[in-house]
């Protein structure tokens, strides 16, 4: 029963992780203001915020290097790709750098993600790109 719980805590948490960076990568509002914004709006039982801010913290700090692996990985330019599967992307690779899951669990989420939140068909395309990092 605690392995179901746990997941379904990954899982919301990454649904909120993916529209926090997407609000970052749209507003460019400062992940502290997101932070606090999310707090209110989720229950810590539901949420795990030790997780959130640790990925919001990373994509602060490694944005440059996270877009440059979507530019050259993905050999696509910023502005062709939608800014939700680029908000997918970032978690992604934050996942896949801090070895937070294994890595099909991460490519796995993420086109669950995808398919949740973006185009129907964007899901091959963040399978595709996740699968060359």
């Amino acid at each position: 029963m605690k392995n179901l719980a746990k997941h379904k805590i990954a899982v919301k948490t990454r649904e909120v992780l993916v529209q926090a960076i997407y609000q970052h990568l749209f507003e460019k509002t400062p992940s502290k203001e997101i932070l606090e914004q999310f707090k209110k709006e989720h229950r810590p039982e539901k949420v795990d915020f030790k997780r959130f801010k640790l990925c919001l913290d990373e994509l602060i700090k490694e944005k440059e290097a996270i877009e440059k692996t979507i530019s050259k990985k993905m050999k696509i330019k910023e502005n062709e790709i939608e800014l939700i599967d680029k908000a997918i992307l970032c978690l992604g690779i934050i996942e896949m750098n801090n070895e937070m899951a294994p890595r099909t669990v991460v490519i796995d989420e993420c086109i669950r993600l995808t398919k949740k939140f973006s185009n129907p068909e964007s899901y091959k395309f963040i399978n595709a790109s996740l699968d060359k990092i």
